[in-house]
């Protein structure tokens, strides 16, 4: 079968299969709805046709009674005006006047509508009518016992005829028809009905009802999925060909491919899988072709190529990518079938640390060892290359740690360079143990502290100059030994993974140092702008107060006019050490400008930041500044002012809550200085 008659077959059956079940499920149901509903609306007449009879019967009954109690009240007259009274409210068709104690065939009309000859359902009677003839009225008796001992007889009636069963037609909007023991029964209504129920209650009565067609709902679900069918047939075979003849094509230009002929080309029909299937055969010949025609030239040639390729990747600062087309450049020119790059740790400067990693390298997890220890640890404190093979774990004189990897053939090649040098570096910091009081939650962002470090920025090792890494190649195709010329060939690459290295730190550094103030280590006022309309933002999407505390020395134009300005800045750089001291490690420290300073608190309220504020001025004033002027040592009391402003509750953007904050700030100063005042809302 072929894949033509498979695809159309699959399509057909995935498609109308669904069809099909539906169709029947939905003809089911339209079978089920018509049958139900039928049935409801025969329920109904007949109800209907039982509740009027039964209410006819009750009047009927009522009115009889009435007369009676007329004529044992009074006298005859006043049972006759309560006849004629019923007879003109049409209660009652007639009221027949007897002394006979049952209603005869022809009792003999008093008042109203001729008593009608035929037989009478008594409305009091339980048992249903037994067909002893025409049935012609509805009727009820009552007896009044008379005074000679006599009695006194009063019969109520409603014709049963065409017109009664067609007011009750009307009512239970049914067709009726009398089944009594007439040759031809009373019928009234269309006769149009579908359904036909039975009803003896008090009338023998055939109730027809109207019976749902649903055979024209049949004929259009079967045009419905008979056109379903031809388009999901026409549609099967368009799309069978449509995805065929591409791929015989391909198959086509396969063979040829095979048989040698690189010139061939696929037609490209369309954009879809198939498509590009093809687009991306055209693009591998013509790769191929050019891998060919590459592989005749000189392997000296291709390592100057390669060695041009590196000088490019120079260029970007995606470190890790970088590594990665280095080492994986490498390993093709070398023809290793693993190979890894290893750093210097931002943390130790005595641990390697795999950056990248190609091949099977038999570890769980990315390698590491220590500078000294291992083979590739003992190469990276020599630094000096080498190669060689490796005999039941070791390497000339040299025992595999176990945190390296495992191989039969390496060559390996340390770099090194000369990296910048950070004038400070902020030490982890626990956050004291109020800091977590009134409001003040604990939140994840990216930085880690008040104050920026090195590992914000990407980090470096911490020596002025030294072992930056080692490329390291393993396991030679085929089973051969490395090559002095490999030897020569890392050496181009390690050269190009040193620079790499040493510009992406440099930016680091730049940029580093382009955001942070160089007196005090704090964040500058650039990085205050980003952070407060970043934090604006979040304040705003998550509805989450953040606050942020305007800081102010006292009285420090007077230090700075006395003791000069070189005193001034050790106050500054006393008073950004003792700010970081007092907050989270989520917390920002910005130096605003002069001797004004800005702290960002995220997740905190008024009350929180109120508490922060206070603790910060007690940790400014709680002991003396000790600084050094060109007289000695001295001790200078140093207090703050702190505006307290919350975003969401005095500003919503990074300038209102600046001037927020400045406004209580000069509050702050207003009431005496060193104290803290909160933004008024």
């Amino acid at each position: 079968m072929s894949l033509r008659s498979r695809l159309t077959t699959a399509f057909l059956v995935v498609v109308l299969g669904p069809v099909l079940v539906g169709a029947v499920f939905v003809a089911a149901v339209m079978s089920h709805l018509a049958d139900s509903r039928g049935e409801a609306l025969a329920n109904s007449a007949v109800t209907m046709v039982d509740s009027t009879l039964g209410t006819i019967c009750e009047r009927i009954q009522a009115s009889a009674a009435a007369v009676a109690l007329n004529y044992r009240n009074g006298d005859q007259e006043n049972a006759v005006e309560m006849a004629q009274l019923l007879v003109d409210r049409a209660v009652v068709d007639g009221v027949v006047f007897s002394s006979l104690a049952t209603v005869s065939t022809d009792p003999g009309t008093d008042i109203g509508a001729e008593a009608p000859q035929g037989s009478w359902v008594d409305c009091g009677e339980t048992v249903a009518y037994a067909g002893s003839g025409p049935i012609v009225a509805l009727g009820a008796q009552a007896e009044v016992q008379n005074s000679d001992g006599s009695t006194a007889v009063f019969s109520a009636f409603r014709e049963v005829d065409q017109a009664f069963l067609a007011r009750l037609s009307r009512v239970a909007d049914a067709d009726l028809i009398l089944q009594d023991s007439r040759p031809n029964p009373l019928e009234v209504g269309s006769a149009g009905a579908g359904r036909w129920d039975f009803t003896d209650s008090f009338l023998p009565l055939s109730i027809g009802t109207v019976a749902t067609d649903v055979t024209p709902m049949y004929w259009t679900l079967a045009a419905m999925v008979t056109a379903s069918a031809v388009c999901a047939v026409g549609l099967a075979a368009w799309l069978a060909r449509s995805t065929t003849r591409p791929l015989a094509e391909l198959s086509a230009a396969a063979e040829r491919v095979a048989q040698g002929d690189l010139n061939v080309r696929v037609p490209v029909h369309g954009r879809d899988e198939v498509a590009q299937l093809a687009y991306a055969f055209n693009r591998m010949t013509a790769q191929t072709q050019s891998y060919v025609n590459a592989l005749t030239a000189s392997r000296d040639q291709m390592r100057g190529q390669l060695g041009r390729l590196g000088q490019t990747l120079t260029a970007t600062l995606d470190l890790d990518r970088i590594l990665e087309v280095i080492l994986d450049t490498a390993m093709v020119t070398a023809g290793a079938e693993a190979g890894v790059i290893m750093l210097v740790d931002v943390d130790d400067a005595d641990q390697l640390r795999e950056r990248a990693g190609e091949g099977d390298l038999g570890l769980t997890e990315p390698a590491s060892i220590r500078i000294g220890e291992g083979i590739i640890g003992a190469i990276a404190a020599g630094g000096v290359p080498a190669h060689g093979r490796i005999v039941d774990g070791r390497f000339e004189d040299r025992l595999r740690a176990a945190t390296e990897p495992n191989a039969h053939t390496i060559v390996a090649v340390p770099f090194s360079g000369r990296q910048p040098v950070e004038h400070e570096r902020s030490s982890g910091r626990q956050p004291v143990e109020h800091e977590r009081s009134s409001g003040r939650q604990p939140v994840e962002q990216e930085r880690t502290t008040g104050r920026p470090s090195d590992s914000e920025f990407g980090g470096a090792p911490r020596t002025d100059a030294g072992v930056l890494g080692v490329l390291v190649l393993y396991n030679r195709i085929a089973g051969d030994d490395f090559e002095p010329g490999d030897v020569d060939t890392l050496k181009t690459f390690a050269g190009q993974a040193s620079v790499a290295v040493e510009n992406v730190l440099l930016h680091r550094h730049a940029e580093r140092l382009s955001l942070t103030d160089p007196l005090t280590g704090l964040w500058n006022y650039r990085f205050m702008q980003t952070s407060l309309r970043r934090e604006a933002e979040r304040s705003r999407r998550y509805q989450r107060p953040s606050a942020l505390l305007a800081i102010d020395l006292d009285r420090f134009k007077t230090v700075n006019d006395t003791y000069g300005h070189p005193v001034g800045d050790q106050v500054l750089i006393e008073l950004a050490r003792r700010i970081t001291g007092q907050i989270r490690e989520v917390d920002l420290a910005f130096r605003h400008g002069g001797e004004e300073f800005m702290v960002l608190l995220p997740e905190t309220d008024a009350g929180g930041a109120s508490v922060v504020a206070e603790r910060l001025g007690k940790a400014v004033n709680a002991r003396k500044f000790k600084v050094n002027d060109a007289t000695g040592g001295r001790e200078l009391n140093v207090t703050v002012s702190i505006g307290v402003a919350v975003l969401g509750e005095h500003a919503d953007t990074a300038t209102g809550i600046l001037a927020a904050a400045d406004e209580a700030l000069y509050a702050a100063k207003a009431a005496g200085r060193d104290t803290w005042r909160v933004a008024t809302a």
